[in-house]
């Protein structure tokens, strides 16, 4: 759609107008051969976006995870994503804003401003809250694809919930050149479905509209650019799925049009009788898994429901 073009590309411009002021300070860590850096800079509406950056020391450039955070989770022990540093790659996280971590949500909204923070400025595209998250996670993928330490060639995204549909949004909208995504019971497709159920963090929106239900198409209107159905199809990389049968969250249903969309070689696993957490420890050791294959310049698909 073209209307949704523009308005990233609007979103886009704006940010670009913004200097990064990339900072990072090296921090104590006990992980053996690995450096960890507390890392900042600036975003859109100038606000300063804190995260962690960790980096095997190597004669050469590494790899890279950029990790998404699910909702309301914030950065506690860089430790915690030292799976990615086993297996020779870097990874950079960075705090959501007003999620819990050092990262704020400063700027004032126009329209409404609820709590939790998916409650904030959805009567219009242009004031949504995620419209800034989304923003602020293209900058850390820009940035981190021009650091020295960082192979630009081998960017891989993955997230979960709130950081799965984010990995795949910022998959379709980046410039930088992603060798893969994988994105577990992720959050923000069927975006309308999700809003008229009231389901995990469109809550708040589905309770606002039981308030004011002469403002139920101007918001599902406003939430259309941040609809992953309306947005993978630009995605050519390898993707790599995972759904939770019973998940209440982010429902399996409401993932299912957005994989349909998908164009690039694509795997989807089904965890039968699960719930948010998905497959939960045994997806991440096969996602480990195929990763290590990818890094071989491999490519392996399963598709298999378990």
């Amino acid at each position: 759609m073209k209307e949704i073009k523009h308005f990233w590309a609007q979103t886009i411009a704006e940010l670009n107008q913004i200097p990064s002021q990339f900072n990072r300070e090296p921090r104590a860590t006990s992980l053996a051969n690995t450096v960890v850096y507390d890392i900042s800079f600036q975003s859109l509406l100038n606000e300063t976006i804190y995260g962690v950056l960790l980096v095997p020391v190597a004669e050469k450039p590494s790899p890279v995870v950029i990790d998404f955070l699910g909702y309301m989770n914030h950065i506690q022990e860089p430790e915690y994503f030292a799976h990615w540093l086993e297996i020779g790659c870097a990874c950079l996280v960075i705090d959501n804003r007003d999620q819990g971590g050092k990262t704020l949500d400063s700027a004032s909204y126009q329209t409404v401003t609820l709590d939790p923070p998916m409650g904030r400025g959805f009567l219009t595209s242009q004031d949504f809250y995620m419209r800034r998250v989304i923003a602020d996670h293209l900058r850390a993928v820009t940035l981190c694809a021009q650091l020295p330490e960082i192979d630009s060639e081998k960017l891989f995204l993955h997230g979960g919930s709130q950081g799965g549909g984010l990995a795949l949004i910022i998959n379709a909208l980046t410039e930088q050149t992603i060798q893969a995504t994988f994105a577990n019971v992720p959050s923000h497709s069927s975006i309308a479905s999700r809003i008229d159920e009231g389901t995990g963090s469109y809550g708040i929106i589905h309770d606002y509209i039981q308030q004011h239900p002469e403002m139920e198409q101007q918001i599902k209107d406003a939430l259309v650019p941040f609809d992953t159905l309306h947005l993978v199809e630009s995605i050519q990389n390898p993707v790599y799925t995972s759904v939770g049968s019973a998940d209440p969250i982010c429902p399996m249903k409401n993932f299912f049009p957005t994989y349909h969309k998908l164009q690039a070689p694509k795997e989807l696993i089904v965890y039968w009788n699960k719930g948010h957490d998905g497959g939960g420890r045994r997806q991440l050791e096969k996602e480990i898994r195929t990763l290590k294959e990818l890094l071989k310049g491999k490519f392996a698909y399963e598709n298999r429901n378990l």
